[in-house]
């Protein structure tokens, strides 16, 4: 039987859909299809960020031992970091604190990746880029600067993905100017056709 192990923050436990409508759950049924022997198990954490993950991989033995069984593993993180730098609408993004979190997101992704790589060398890895949902809610003022930071990050995460001979899922070209059918009604998670293309992009690469 084969493990396909979903690692990650909310965009991963399917925030805001029941959970047959969540990308792994759609992902994993599509895969079905040629391998019925495919077991999802989804461990998707609500607000988990790069340093969370981090020590879950240290930490957890039963993750541990999922990721080492795993043939299949999908990881979305990355967006709960940068969240910290908006604290509401009508107030400019941090950049003050850019410079330190996106230098710690950075130095936790490579850790994040060397453990996966460590604890299973031979899995298919495919990590997910972090998409920009502003143009489609309140925040929409700040999309432009937000997109600068997205871009940065999602730099971060490719060179992680090359290093550690991850696939890189891009998300965010997907998103482009499709967030109000993509973004549900909280202006940040995806809606139940997000999750259906997140699953789609996820099955392509």
């Amino acid at each position: 039987m084969a493990l396909y192990l979903a690692l990650g923050d909310s965009i991963t436990a399917g925030y805001g859909v029941r959970n047959p409508f969540s990308f792994p759950n759609i992902y994993a049924n599509s895969l079905m299809r040629h391998n019925p022997d495919l077991r999802l198990l989804n461990l998707g954490v609500n607000g988990l960020t790069t340093s969370g993950l981090l020590n879950l991989l240290k930490s957890n033995p039963r993750i541990r031992k999922c990721i080492s069984q795993a043939s299949l593993i999908t990881l979305t993180i990355g967006s709960n970091d940068l969240l910290r730098l908006i604290r509401s609408p009508n107030q400019p993004v941090q950049t003050s604190l850019l410079p330190v979190i996106l230098g710690n997101m950075n130095k936790t992704l490579l850790q994040i990746g060397q453990k996966i790589r460590l604890l299973n060398p031979s899995a298919t890895v495919k990590v997910a880029t972090i998409y920009n949902p502003l143009p489609a809610g309140p925040y929409a003022g700040y999309s432009l600067q937000a997109q600068r930071i997205i871009d940065n990050a999602n730099g971060m995460i490719m060179m992680c993905a090359r290093r550690y001979g991850f696939t890189v899922v891009d998300l965010d070209p997907e998103m482009k100017g499709k967030e109000s059918m993509f973004i549900g009604r909280d202006y940040a998670h995806p809606s139940i056709a997000g999750y259906q293309m997140i699953a789609k992009a996820f099955a392509r690469h």
